[in-house]
Order: structure tokens, then sequence, then C-alpha cells
């Protein structure tokens, strides 16, 4: 009798395996697919969000708010400077390097210490927050009186010889030219004497008697001299702190000038043409 032969069979790869092995790469094309359709989708979104950001961008110009705007600051004077901020934000509203710009602008004007922030305040406003600079002192020139902050920063405001506002300490006698530029302080030792002498007696009660800081003077002897509007020269000396040997200190002039006050009710009191601060025998003549 014949054996029967045994069928031979093939052994099979389990499906699981096999879908294992592909994994890696149905991964990989997954993710590719993704970033492809986000490509495509930035490459047609982009241009639309900044067509859509531009067509935002209003039609006249941006209201431009001065935070803190100091009351002596007319709207007159703030129309050259609202439009130093419209000029670099024509274009697109998210494009940041028109708000640099505009600071970079106001900086540039002369009126401002510090420029803390440019900011879109709305779709067709902007909010400035700054530290302006303070007007203080005019100084003469050539027939015209040049504005300066309390640092002797040239600002950029001048008037006719003898119409600025009264408030303004007039400094005459500049030994060298006003700056080129807005914001710079005016050069020259003898400038910043003055404006030293100038914040020093600002806020003493006989202030209204001084006319002007006379800075002619300086190359000769090197001293500063008040005149008053009696036109008595008061020969000052240094600047405040920097006195010679020989010479008293600002504090003993001051009180020298408001014992006359106080007792002549003037500090030039009596006097015809000067009185000489620098030794503390004060003399007058």
């Amino acid at each position: 009798m014949a054996r029967r032969r045994a069928k031979s069979t093939r052994t099979g790869t389990p499906l699981s395996d096999r879908f294992a092995s592909f994994k890696p790469l149905l991964v990989a094309g997954s993710w590719t697919t993704v970033i492809v359709a986000l490509a495509f989708g930035l490459a047609l979104g982009v241009p639309a969000l900044r067509a859509e950001a531009l067509s935002m961008r209003p039609e006249g110009p941006m209201r431009v708010v001065f935070e803190d705007r100091p009351a002596w600051m007319t709207d007159g004077d703030l129309s050259p400077l609202a439009e130093l901020v419209d000029r670099p934000l024509s274009g697109s509203p998210m494009d940041r390097s028109g708000l640099a710009a505009a600071r970079e602008a106001l900086l540039a004007s002369g009126w401002f210490e510090e420029i803390r922030q440019v900011r879109r305040s709305g779709a067709d406003e902007v909010s400035i927050e700054a530290t302006w600079a303070t007007p203080f002192a005019v100084i003469r020139e050539d027939g015209y009186d040049y504005l300066v902050d309390m640092r002797g920063r040239l600002l950029p405001r001048c008037y006719k010889a003898g119409t600025a506002p009264r408030g303004f300490l007039r400094i005459e006698g500049a030994r060298l030219q006003r700056p080129s530029s807005y914001g710079t302080p005016w050069p020259g030792d003898d400038v910043s004497a003055a404006m030293a002498l100038a914040r020093l007696i600002d806020e003493r009660p006989w202030r209204s008697q001084i006319a002007w800081i006379d800075l002619t003077g300086i190359p000769t002897d090197g001293c500063l001299r008040l005149k008053t509007m009696r036109n008595c020269t008061i020969k000052w000396g240094r600047a405040p702190g920097r006195e010679g040997a020989a010479e008293v200190p600002a504090r003993q002039k001051l009180d020298y000038l408001a014992w006359l006050q106080d007792h002549g009710g003037r500090i030039d009191a009596n006097c015809e043409d000067q009185i000489d601060l620098l030794n503390d025998y004060v003399g007058m003549r």
C-alpha cells in the first residue's frame, strides 16, 4: 500500500508585521503632505492678509495723540510734529519699521528729551509717550533770540530780538554760533557757565529784576555779569561751583543779593554802575 505524501505549505508573513515595516514611510509621507499644504496655504494667505491690512490704512492723516502734552505746547506747534509721525506710517499697519522711523523723526525735532514709546492705539491713531524738553532761556544771535532748554539745547523756535516772552532769561555775547541741529547743546564753556547761573537764580524772588546775562567780559576776566532792568551791572564772577581761589562761593553772593532785596527793595539798590560780588567786601559804584 502506497504511503500518502504529505502536502507542503508556505509559511506566510502576518499582516501586522507588514504594516509595521511600512509605518515609517506612511508617517513621513503624511508630514510631507501637511508641510506642503501649509506652505501652499501661506503662499495664498499672506498676500491676502497684507492686502487686507493695507485696505485698513485710513485714507486721511493719522490721528496723533501726544500723551502728557505740556500746557505751553500749542496746536500750531503740534501740527508739524504730527506730520513727522504720519509720514513714515503710510504703509501697512503691520509694518513696525514705520513706528521706528517716526520715533527717530520726533527725536530729531528737538522738542523731546526722550521718546519712550510710539504705538498704534487704533486703526487710524498713534500714541506718543515721551519726555518733553522744557523751554528755559533765549540766547541772542544776529538780531534773534533762540530758545533753549534747561540744558542749553537748541529748540525749534526763535524770536526777533526783544519779542520773546518775558519769562525767558536772555543770554548775550556767546562766543560760538548756535548749533546746526535742534536738540544739540549750544557750544562753548561761556554758554555752559551762563546756563548754570540761570538755573541757580531762576527760583529767586528777585529773578524778574534781571534783564540778561552778559558774557562779553569772559574773554577778558572770566566773569559772568548780570544786567538788571535799571541797567546796573552785577559782576557775578565765574560759574557757580567753579569760583576762583580768591572768590566767594555762589551761596554767599546770593545771600548778599537777598540782603539788598530785603533792605532796599531791589538787588541793585542805589547802584548807578556796577556791584562787584567777587570778594568778601562787596563794592558798589
